[in-house]
């Protein structure tokens, strides 16, 4: 019974007790224990729904969903990695870590499919906005932000007497008309776009004119001493605190900036790593997969693929080692730095009793991203030394732009092939906990191929809520198509998706289709040619051996159903030749331009001097050989 209850019960009964007292000064037994009697019935009576509310609340668990952006596979403690993640790592201890969870390969994919429990196209977000096709402008299924014909967990969750709060990036629509407030979350701090400075309200990249933040309704004005990890868990704290008056359990989302581009953090925790990371990617990658295997995450042998253009250690200069060590300081810095927030709201929710029932969630919404746009091409070079320091010494400071490139990413994506953006396994496999002690035995790592559209079900499972279908308050929508993980982490099914199933995901040009224990995939640039390859993926998930050759009538059943797939989810391809890099400063150019006008001026203006003064010097000459 809650403090609340009680003093309801108290309160009811204080009649009752009043009465009590004078019929045992008039010494009547009878009267006593009638008035005892009647007391209680009454007392009973009023505080029955009440009391009854109280019990089904205290039935149903908190929810505390942590979504990391672009962490590898191999980057908490409990996946393998060297980096200091002990918050994440006993929420791991005490539940259940996924070994084979798969999330689309690019974040606005992964959020639309976590939000609604279907497919990105038929959600809304079909490619990765930036970058997104000239053929695909405008069609359905690519407007960027959570379509209005799916179902929203926050508006599900809330509508099922649940308190609903997110903080942190949202990236599934712009301005306030498309917020969380507007999918259904009582409170939110959300960042609109798909990343911005940790420091301060800037852009981190020539993609917006500004870095947007939203807070209940309105602009959002973020403090003096901002840093983006720290707030949101202020934000989550203070919106839990300011809800437990309701009465009610509380779902929320707290939505990291980190580990995005740019990698920012405190000082004090870059320190920590400042030498680690001298021995070169080579060795760490190889001693995080030996730690996996030994934690019984990977099997052993796996050969450790390597992509195009990937650097020698031992080849790079001094100066690029210490420089591209820090790098990747900088990077374990900024995800130590989260975890430590994360500890400190579990810590809060242990000091107001709420810890005990409270189920935690914790995953990436994507592989590692290996693109260091502050390389990609010369524009982007020059808009990123206008405004970023790029030094040594500054690298993870306010003001300074830091992102740890291929190689790192590749550590980051231990053991697999490729990254973010890609339909390899370093693209869309992430690590996935779960953590509820009341209900799930721990320790236990689970090895069943899952997908981002199972995530809701889940949640809604977890919750008591039933699964929507397709009409919703008189609405048609698309139900979920996922399933809920919780009879399979219960031990109660053997897998979550049969065999037969066949799951697919196609963005930026990207397409894969899982069935069994194959996987059919193709890429294009810059890591791919367009052709399709086959894996084994269940005993080989490194993707080392292409099998399409060996197999070519498995390989053309898996494409009949990837062209059934495309026309089920409205997927357009991009059209031939494309290239997400080249797509990005093609749909961006305006904004580069508008942010670079002072550069582009004093440009013009040298261009014009110079030709000023060649055309005189042209004309003395002439006039000099005519005299």
């Amino acid at each position: 019974m809650t403090n609340e209850a009680a003093a309801a019960l108290t309160k009811v009964a204080a009649p009752a007790r009043k009465q009590k007292r004078f019929m045992k000064a008039s010494g009547s037994l009878g009267g006593r224990w009638m008035v005892r009697l009647a007391g209680l019935w009454v007392a009973l009576l009023c505080a029955a729904p009440g009391l009854a509310a109280d019990t089904a609340t205290a039935r149903r668990p908190n929810i505390v969903f942590v979504l990391i952006d672009d962490a590898g596979f191999s980057d908490f403690g409990s996946y393998g990695s060297e980096i200091a993640t002990p918050v994440i790592d006993t929420l791991a201890k005490e539940g259940v870590r996924f070994s084979n969870f798969h999330t689309a390969s690019t974040c606005e994919a992964s959020r639309v499919m976590l939000q609604s429990g279907v497919d990105n196209h038929r959600a809304g977000a079909g490619t990765l906005l930036p970058v997104i096709a000239a053929n695909q402008k405008g069609k359905p299924g690519y407007e960027g932000h959570l379509s209005d014909n799916v179902h929203s967990l926050g508006q599900l969750m809330r509508d099922a007497g649940y308190a609903t709060y997110y903080t942190g990036k949202w990236n599934i629509g712009d301005g306030v008309e498309r917020s969380p407030g507007a999918r259904g979350w009582d409170r939110y701090m959300s960042l609109e776009q798909t990343g911005a400075d940790n420091y301060e309200a800037k852009v981190y990249t020539p993609l917006y004119a500004d870095a947007r933040w939203w807070e209940d309704g309105k602009a959002a004005v973020l403090p003096p001493d901002f840093y983006s990890s720290r707030h949101y868990v202020d934000k989550m704290i203070q919106f839990i605190d300011e809800g437990r008056a309701s009465g009610k359990p509380f779902m929320s989302i707290v939505a990291f900036q980190a580990v995005h581009s740019p990698h920012q953090a405190p000082k004090a925790d870059v320190d920590k790593y400042v030498t680690r990371y001298e021995a070169g990617w080579t060795k760490i990658r190889a001693e995080r997969y030996a730690r996996q295997v030994a934690l019984g995450l990977m099997p052993a042998d796996l050969p450790l693929p390597q992509a195009p253009f990937r650097r020698d250690w031992d080849k790079l200069s001094v100066d690029d080692k210490r420089l591209m060590a820090k790098k990747m300081a900088v990077y374990a810095g900024m995800l130590d730095s989260t975890d430590q927030q994360i500890g400190r709201l579990r810590e809060h929710l242990r000091q107001i009793g709420q810890l005990d029932n409270t189920v935690f969630i914790v995953m990436s919404d994507n592989g590692a991203d290996p693109y260091d746009l502050s390389q990609v091409n010369f524009a982007f070079k020059a808009w990123y030394h206008m405004h970023y320091a790029l030094d040594y010494d500054s690298l993870g400071a306010k003001g300074a732009y830091s992102h740890y490139g291929q190689e790192w990413a590749e550590v980051s994506n231990t053991p697999f092939a490729y990254f973010k953006g890609t339909s390899s396994e370093g693209g869309m496999r992430v690590p996935f906990i779960v953590s509820w002690p009341r209900r799930l035995q721990g320790g236990r790592i689970l090895d069943a191929f899952t997908y981002a559209t199972d995530f809701l079900p889940t949640v809604l499972d977890i919750a008591g809520v039933p699964l929507p279908g397709d009409e919703y308050k008189g609405k048609r929508l698309l139900r979920p198509t996922g399933m809920s993980l919780l009879p399979y982490m219960e031990g109660k099914a053997p897998a979550v998706h049969p065999p037969a199933e066949v799951i697919g995901y196609e963005g930026t040009g990207s397409q894969v289709l899982y069935r069994g224990d194959y996987k059919l995939k193709r890429d294009g640039a810059p890591w791919g040619d367009g052709s399709w390859r086959l894996f084994k993926v269940a005993a080989d998930p490194t993707e080392s051996t292409d099998l399409a050759s060996s197999e070519p009538e498995r390989v053309r059943q898996l494409l009949a159903e990837v062209e059934a797939f495309n026309q089920r989810n409205g997927v357009v391809l991009p059209e031939a030749g494309y290239n997400p890099l080249k797509a990005l400063l093609a749909n961006n150019w305006t904004v580069l331009l508008d942010q670079m006008k002072e550069l582009v001026i004093a440009g013009l203006l040298v261009l014009a001097g110079l030709t000023y003064l060649i055309v005189r010097l042209l004309r003395r000459r002439r006039t000099s050989q005519q005299a």
